[in-house]
């Protein structure tokens, strides 16, 4: 807390000062300087001493708990004169980094026991808990010339989380188990795991393995064991949160759209009875969930996130599929999110997930900087533009070379941008487990 002259009041000091150059010329102007000093003096200690008291003003800040990436969300500021006088003044708020929203100073007048109240909209760029501080009270006093600067206590938190939301919503977590689906209502296989349905007439190319051969004896008609295949799956998410997937598309980092996209893989995987994991991993793991079924395994799954700090190191996968592999006690469906801009790591992605799809079916879904196709569908002006053009060719050729290698060793995949990444993943997601390979 503090006080403050004003503009005014600076404006105002210079006058004493111009008659003071004045005096020294003129000695019988002294008793006229004297009293304008003197008036003016008492007009700032009378301003001063009429300024409002410390408590005077109470300020409230309301804040959502959780928000999604990129999402748009209110918070109520409210100013309340818990004095016996008027009272006008600005406050001054400051928003975190994080947060997208207006920054200005916010005008108000409110009478005694009286309040004002600013709805004002934000967008959440980044996840993690981010706090709204106190807040700077600067009010006048009645002669406009000093001013109370005090700090008023109005903290809050908001924890940014990508794809939050769900949690919130059962309509959305039906949708993702729609999506899901895919038009594939129940899977029915020939000979394959699972659980026993009913018999099927035999037809040519069914393997001679799945023909019931009792049921032959019976009939006299060849027929095959029509499965189910069977439904608590375990599924482990892994995601990506290395350099590459630090960079913004649309404002929001790729590791965070991916971490939304995989929530909603989640959501639709619990609502179908499977068994969902995650592992979060850059260098090092930073997280790690082994898979269980229950609603409240994706309230974990999807506030896991929230203390992942970003560290911009390089991915490194050997180590994270180690971990996963020890929390994984039997076949499960792995779905990775990650993404690659050159061979190298290129390379040492299509060789890790290659260990893993010895024990697991896999997914790898690549997440495709919007700026390759932006960049080849641009018009060519001049010679630096066709080599911008000649090098998104390139790097799109290795990378459709690398996912060719990947997808060829039996690896399922994904090239996707990362804003359309959730469709494609969670139709695979249906088709996969719908296959009978797990």
């Amino acid at each position: 807390m503090g006080y403050s002259p004003t503009r005014i009041a600076v404006v105002f000091a210079f006058a004493p000062v111009a008659l003071g150059v004045l005096v020294m010329a003129q000695p019988s102007l002294f008793v006229p300087w004297l009293g304008v000093t003197a008036g003016m003096v008492l007009l700032i200690v009378v301003d001063a001493l009429l300024l409002p008291r410390a408590g005077s003003i109470d300020v409230e800040r309301k804040l959502p708990g959780e928000v999604g990436v990129g999402a748009r969300f209110q918070m109520l500021l409210t100013v309340t004169n818990a004095g016996g006088f008027g009272l006008s003044g600005r406050v001054y708020d400051i928003v975190p980094e994080q947060v997208d929203g207006p920054r200005e100073a916010l005008p108000f007048r409110v009478a005694p026991d009286e309040q004002e109240t600013w709805t004002l909209e934000y967008v959440a760029l980044d996840r993690g808990k981010h706090r709204f501080g106190d807040v700077t009270v600067v009010t006048p006093g009645p002669l406009r010339l000093m001013r109370r600067i005090q700090r008023v206590p109005a903290e809050g938190d908001v924890a940014v989380i990508p794809g939050v939301e769900i949690l919130r919503s059962n309509e959305l977590i039906l949708k993702a188990a729609r999506d899901a689906d895919a038009g594939i209502t129940r899977a029915r296989g020939i000979g394959r795991g699972g659980e026993f349905e009913s018999l099927a007439p035999y037809v040519p190319g069914d393997p001679p393995q799945s023909v019931d051969w009792k049921a032959y004896a019976r009939t006299g008609q060849l027929a095959v064991k029509r499965y189910i295949p069977e439904r608590r799956r375990h599924v482990m998410l892994a995601c990506d949160a290395g350099r590459l997937m630090g960079t913004r598309v649309g404002g929001v980092r790729k590791v965070d759209l991916a971490l939304e996209a995989l929530t909603k893989l989640a959501a639709a995987a619990l609502q179908r009875g499977d068994l969902v994991g995650l592992v979060i991993f850059d260098g090092a793991v930073q997280t790690l969930i082994p898979p269980r079924a229950g609603s409240g395994q994706l309230a974990r799954l999807v506030r896991a996130s929230l203390d992942v700090k970003p560290t911009h190191t390089e991915t490194a996968f050997t180590n994270a599929f180690v971990r996963m592999n020890h929390a994984l006690g039997r076949r499960s469906l792995v779905v990775l999110a990650t993404d690659f801009d050159n061979e190298a790591q290129g390379w040492e992605l299509q060789r890790s997930i290659a260990q893993i799809s010895r024990k697991h079916v896999a997914i790898v879904a690549a997440m495709r900087d919007p700026v390759f196709h932006q960049t080849i569908a641009a018009e060519v002006h001049n010679v630096h533009d066709a080599y911008r053009q000649l090098a998104s060719l390139t790097l799109l050729e290795e990378r459709f070379t690398i996912l060719s290698r990947i997808h060829g060793s039996g690896v399922h995949t994904i090239d996707a941008e990362p804003a359309e990444l959730t469709g494609p993943l969670l139709n695979l997601y249906g088709k996969v487990v719908t296959s009978g390979k797990l």
